[in-house]
């Protein structure tokens, strides 16, 4: 199974939150389960970061990156519900992003691709539901990167989704988590081989990418997890200057992995757009934001989430409390840490099941 792409914004452009438009846009995505004959069982399912459209992979040797919540009877239940996920606008897996043949010039994007927020990612997956013909959603759910777009939909399209299940995301980013962002950028920025964005033709800032994926994954475990995994163990076959521990092996190990995978520029706007998150964008503030939201909403926090921290996620909670959101809330700890909801299938069963009855 593999990620379907159509393309859409063909007679009129995708006009851009912060100026610029798109046109033409490859929109990626795949679908689970069966759609019910009044459409009402469909569930967008919105992923991370560094996501892509399939959550799940039919495959004995490859997974998708939440293949153990999706299937029958699981909290992802095929057998109940219709389930489309996209790849979002701005990515490197179908959907169009900087590293997209720009049809002005039949080059790669590169430094010319636009700033997008995640208001415009949403209206990609708005305008891939109409052409599926549907418009009504069961529910919105999503982690992280994911959640915060989950969010967005409840503001921007109130009448068009029943239930937002937001996983470890506040609704906005923090002052630490925007600096650890801009470490990354900058070890991507200042890779020689950046060349501005524009290295297509060239060598790839791949010293810069696995650094910058490197700091990432010490944001999204914990320390608690890393001491029972590695502790202070050195590899048999250690440099000193380099891998001389067992955890500097797995980070080394997974910077190389994510270079074959991902593109440093998308990784750069998708950053950017999760730092510029506000559900506010476009509307007076806050306040006429979230009052918007008609959906019942249930948000679940990690309380040693190293990126998105519990004070934060709980000032999120008491923000759509006050502004009047039907909201569930929940939160408890885990040893994964903001991953939790990649990986800990048991603790988030029953809240997305419960979720969306």
């Amino acid at each position: 199974m593999s990620a379907k792409i159509i393309t859409l914004f063909n007679s009129s452009p995708l006009k851009l939150v912060l100026g610029g438009e798109l046109e033409n846009i490859d929109i990626a995505y795949q679908t689970y389960g069966n759609l019910n004959a009044d459409k009402s069982n469909a569930i967008l399912i919105c992923h991370a970061l560094t996501g892509d459209a399939e959550p799940y992979i039919n495959d004995n040797i490859n997974k998708g990156w939440w293949q153990s919540f999706i299937g029958s009877g699981l909290a992802l239940d095929t057998d109940k519900y219709f389930f489309i996920c996209t790849n979002v606008l701005g990515g490197c897996k179908g959907t169009t992003g900087p590293s997209s043949i720009n049809p002005k010039t039949n080059k790669p994007y590169g430094s010319e691709f636009p700033a997008i927020l995640v208001q415009d990612i949403i209206k990609v997956q708005k305008a891939l539901l109409d052409y599926l013909g549907i418009d009504h959603l069961k529910a919105v759910i999503g982690g992280s990167f994911g959640g915060m777009q989950a969010t967005q939909w409840a503001v921007d399209y109130p009448d068009q989704v029943d239930n937002i299940i937001n996983l470890c995301s506040s609704l906005s980013l923090s002052a630490e988590a925007i600096g650890f962002n801009h470490v990354m950028r900058q070890a991507i920025i200042n890779d020689p081989n950046f060349c501005c964005g524009d290295y297509y033709d060239k060598s790839p800032p791949s010293k810069g990418l696995a650094i910058a994926r490197m700091l990432g994954m010490l944001t999204y475990r914990t320390d608690i997890q890393l001491t029972k995994t590695f502790g202070r163990a050195v590899k048999a076959k250690s440099h000193y200057w380099g891998d001389y521990f067992q955890v500097e092996s797995y980070l080394s190990y997974q910077g190389e992995k994510f270079l074959t995978r991902f593109d440093a520029n998308s990784y750069l706007h998708l950053l950017r757009a999760l730092d510029l998150y506000d559900p506010a964008i476009n509307y007076t503030n806050i306040q006429t934001a979230l009052s918007r939201i008609k959906a019942r909403y249930t948000l679940i926090a990690i309380t040693n989430d190293q990126l998105f921290k519990i004070n934060e996620v709980r000032n999120s909670r008491d923000l759509l409390q006050e502004n009047g959101v039907n909201l569930t809330y929940y939160e408890f700890p885990s040893d994964y840490g903001h991953d939790a909801f990649l990986v800990d299938y048991t603790f988030f069963e029953d809240k997305i099941k419960s979720a969306l009855v």
